[in-house]
């Protein structure tokens, strides 16, 4: 929920929170109900081409979330405002994005293979402490891995994840997380690179 204050004491609320000498209060609440329709997409693809072997996936995800009407407790009707403002819907919300593409190509030759991920991120509108509308644009980020098995059981891949460093929209005041970002879509941590050893047992 939102922060319940009291302002006064003119309600039952208000005045237990101040018995208690609590300035707000916040908790977790099963009001309401979400509706969410969507669609899920793969389809695979695979080759022969050249030397090698190159297969292909495509994925995608659309998503609409719809909210009923909220239930509050007894107390507290007349403050659904409060009880899951704009800032809690707009958080549910992005918790289910409007879409998601992937795609994937893998290309092996012997003991080598290539592994490239392109993923579009949709839109997602989340609402800063100062109840504006904190708009994060779509965005499209870049994976690469380079492999070779070394034996039938060891292999070795290096890589990065979001190696053009794609950010999500910088926002012009702070936001929920308390800087210039919020952890939504991709993240904000930017380029990622790894070296990474496996093997088989």
């Amino acid at each position: 929920t939102g922060t319940f204050e009291p302002d006064s004491v003119d309600t039952e609320w208000e005045q237990e929170l101040v018995n208690l000498n609590v300035a707000g209060a916040q908790f977790f609440a099963n009001a309401l109900d979400t509706r969410t329709i969507g669609l899920d997409a793969i389809v695979t693809y695979t080759k022969l081409l050249g030397p090698g072997r190159l297969q292909a996936s495509f994925a995608g995800n659309f998503n609409k979330m719809t909210l009923s009407k909220i239930k509050t407790s007894e107390k507290l009707q007349g403050l659904e405002d409060t009880y899951f403002g704009l800032r809690e819907k707009a958080f549910l919300l992005a918790s289910a994005p409007p879409s998601k593409l992937n795609l994937t190509l893998d290309y092996k030759i012997k003991r080598f293979n290539v592994n490239v991920r392109v993923v579009r991120f949709g839109k997602v509108v989340l609402v800063d402490w100062g109840d504006t509308e904190d708009i994060y644009k779509a965005r499209i980020t870049t994976d690469l891995a380079l492999g070779y098995d070394i034996t039938e059981k060891a292999s070795l891949v290096i890589g990065g994840n979001n190696i053009f460093n794609v950010y999500p929209t910088r926002q012009d005041i702070e936001t929920e997380s308390g800087g210039v970002w919020d952890p939504v879509q991709m993240g904000y941590g930017g380029a990622f690179w790894f070296t990474r050893l496996r093997w088989k047992f």
